[in-house]
């Protein structure tokens, strides 16, 4: 029986036409969200599926590869549930979900990947963790069967495996972008001194020039040291400034003009005196890391009212949308509107909220029922279509060299909360 309502569209002509919106089969009131009937049987149960049975020749398996087991079980299960239920949603009775356990690793990676492979499946979903794509994709790829991961490190992205995670180099492309169109021309950065850290620093000039800016000084800290305070100090040039106020005031007070007192009267409850040499900041820290970083740069007079902060899509945490630091920073996420659609639905569906990053299991998966069900064709050629699709998280395409390319809203810290301040875009030549 074929099942309606699918939440993830393929063009159906694979034109080359970035002008084009992806064909949406979600989210319209012709083509709204399944409703409970479309849910299996036993709501909130864990599906049953066996994949070591003898293969049929025509059927359409594909495997699900997560940490079903060790300290990230609970998130893999929840993915699991979300690409169940993209199963249920649009997949033809001859597609075959087959969820294996990587536990997270590199040799659970490589080990599920032979099993998955032995099994007969014709494309692999996940790993979920760069070390258990790696992993995977090795045996993968020595088979010819396509990878789409839900990792956003792109460095274990390369032909024939996708990373299809939100990536932080792009998110931030996308704020920057946006921050020109406010007027801010001037970047700088400041970054854990770690390897995402470093990750970000080596994207970072070709990001800026993409947008019109220009970079100026990008600054490392060591997380959670003591050296910290003292980096972000120096990054500020808060000496410096606090130097020029003191100088000021001792001129206009030599000085003895009414002016020059009515310019005193004004220098009152000032730290600093003197530009910055940036007024856009990008800060990829998130959590704890970046309240801490935030109330430095303010208790160093970095004010966000006059420098842009720019963020990743893990500002997207209503614990930092009420420090004051943060107020009118940008990030990039997908349109909150379609997650709070999916989430409701898993909640009815298996009785807890799902964790953010459980959509990437739900698009993937409808993906690979999408291809299945329209041609039967689960090849490199049929996943890099590059008019792209649509999801959970709005547009995206995967390119020939294992990347993912995704359509950003632009979200603003406000005091009640983030709220889109620029859409997500409907087509490709609105984004890159």
């Amino acid at each position: 029986m074929q099942r309606d309502g699918a939440p993830v569209e393929t063009a159906n002509n694979p034109v080359n036409d970035p002008t084009r919106p992806p064909d949406e089969g979600l989210l319209t009131d012709a083509n709204p969200w399944p409703g409970d009937t479309a849910l299996p049987e036993g709501e909130g149960q864990e599906i049953l599926t066996l994949y070591n049975d003898e293969a049929a020749l025509n059927e359409k398996r594909v495997a699900l590869l997560l940490p079903l087991s060790g300290p990230n079980e609970e998130l893999g299960r929840a993915m699991r549930h979300a690409a169940e239920l993209a199963m249920f949603d649009i997949a033809g009775d001859d597609f075959v979900l087959m969820p294996i356990d990587t536990a997270g690793t590199y040799q659970g990676g490589q080990a599920a990947a032979h099993q998955a492979i032995n099994a007969g499946a014709k494309m692999i979903l996940g790993p979920l963790f760069a070390e258990s794509v790696s992993g995977a994709s090795e045996i993968a790829k020595a088979a010819g069967v396509p990878v789409i991961a839900f990792s956003n490190n792109q460095r274990v992205a390369e032909s024939g495996v996708w990373v299809n995670g939100f990536v932080p180099e792009d998110q931030i492309a996308r704020a920057s972008g946006y921050a020109t169109t406010q007027g801010k021309y001037r970047f700088a950065a400041l970054l854990p001194q770690n390897d995402y850290g470093r990750q970000i620093a080596g994207a970072l000039q070709g990001i800026v020039s993409r947008v019109g800016g220009s970079l100026g000084r990008v600054a490392f800290y060591a997380p959670g040291s003591e050296s910290l305070e003292q980096t972000i100090r120096d990054f500020a040039n808060y000496d410096a400034r606090r130097a020029n106020l003191r100088a000021r005031k001792r001129e206009l007070q030599a000085d003895g003009s009414a002016a020059s007192q009515r310019a005193l009267k004004r220098l009152e409850g000032v730290d600093t005196l003197g530009e910055l040499d940036f007024d856009a900041l990008i800060l990829p820290a998130t959590g704890g890391e970046l309240r801490q970083v935030s109330a430095l740069l303010a208790y160093f007079d970095i004010d966000s009212s006059e420098v842009q902060f720019i963020g990743t899509f893990g500002w997207n945490d209503p614990g930092l949308f009420s420090e004051p630091a943060l107020k009118g920073g940008i990030f990039a996420a997908p349109d909150p509107e379609n997650w709070k659609l999916f989430s409701d639905r898993f909640e009815r569906t298996f009785g807890e909220q799902p964790p953010r990053i459980s959509s990437l299991a739900y698009d993937s998966a409808a993906l690979a029922a999408v291809l299945s069900r329209d041609s039967g064709d689960m090849t490199r050629d049929a996943v890099t279509n590059p008019n792209g699709f649509v999801g959970v998280d709005g547009i995206f395409r995967l390119t020939a060299q294992g990347r993912s390319e995704r359509g950003y809203a632009v979200m603003q810290i406000q005091p009640d909360g983030a709220k889109v301040v620029a859409p997500a875009p409907a087509a490709f030549d609105q984004v890159f």
